[in-house]
């Protein structure tokens, strides 16, 4: 064991977030997968885009009483163990 790559300590890799507030990273449920990313406030689209989500989704939070949709526009403070899932968007045009 030279080195730890996941010894992220005291530096921000992945550059988002408030730099220099150094939040550090939870893990999180997205869709069946964890996914590492830095606690605190996202844009729901940036968040989409960090997770792999496709942005012609709806990523909607996974909460006791069922799902809640989240608009791309909206804020999500982000703690560890939250859990989403991505459906298609309803609606449209036919």
């Amino acid at each position: 064991m030279s080195s730890n790559e996941n010894d992220n300590s005291g530096r921000n890799p992945g550059g988002g977030g408030n730099p220099g507030h150094g939040s550090p990273n939870v893990h999180i449920d997205v869709d069946g997968h964890n996914k590492s990313v830095r606690a605190g406030d996202w844009l729901v689209s940036d968040l989409k885009e960090k997770v792999g989500v496709d942005p012609a989704k709806v990523l909607a939070e996974i909460t006791p009483t069922g799902l809640v949709d989240l608009d791309d526009q909206a804020h999500i403070d982000v703690k560890e163990g939250l859990r989403f899932m991505s459906h298609a968007r309803k609606g449209g045009s036919s």
